[in-house]
């Protein structure tokens, strides 16, 4: 019986709590791709991107014996890790530049003002974002996730819910002028 990925991720985070290095390296391999993804959506810079990944797989390795099957999905409890770890380095960032405002000249105050208020705008806008996709039903809000949060294409949607790419194609077209209409107000 071949499991789903689901099941398989549920299967190396448990190898991965006994220690099991094979194991994380097969899980590194099957999800790394996706959660360095949610990374440099988040930072919008590769570099930071590649060092948030490894610190959430250190996480990972050392916390997989927290994560629980009735809680979460795995990928789910990955990509929050990822996500904490790319905040915390925006906040980190902010801090950085704080500190370097008292050591600044005047001229080049504005360019930092605005990138802390870019900062904040973005973790303003991801509430806006998880309010509104609350709204939505959750196979719309299931499918937008999974294809612009976690990166699965059209097709493997399609199979996880068993129902036609067209259906999914409308259910995300359909979700994402929701979103459009709910974030406009």
């Amino acid at each position: 019986m071949k499991l789903t990925e689901p099941e398989k991720l549920e299967e190396l985070l448990a190898k991965c709590a006994l220690g099991d290095q094979i194991a994380f390296a097969q899980l590194y391999q099957t999800v790394s791709s996706k959660l360095n993804g949610i990374a440099y959506r988040i930072l919008n810079s590769v570099e930071s991107a590649n060092e948030v990944l490894q610190e959430a797989f250190v996480q990972i390795w050392n916390n997989a014996s927290q994560y629980r099957v009735d809680k979460s999905e795995p990928m789910t409890w990955m990509a929050s890790i990822v996500r904490y770890r790319a905040y915390d380095r925006i906040k980190l960032e902010k801090r950085r530049i704080e500190g370097a405002q008292f050591k600044t000249e005047l001229d080049d105050f504005e360019e930092i003002e605005s990138k802390q208020k870019d900062g904040v705008l973005l973790c303003e806008l991801n509430q806006e974002l998880e309010v509104c996709l609350a709204t939505l039903d959750v196979t719309q809000r299931e499918s937008i996730l999974m294809a612009y949060y976690y990166g699965f294409s059209r097709e493997e949607i399609s199979s996880q819910f068993d129902k036609p790419v067209n259906t999914i194609k409308s259910w995300l077209r359909r979700g994402i002028e929701r979103l459009q209409q709910c974030l406009s107000h």
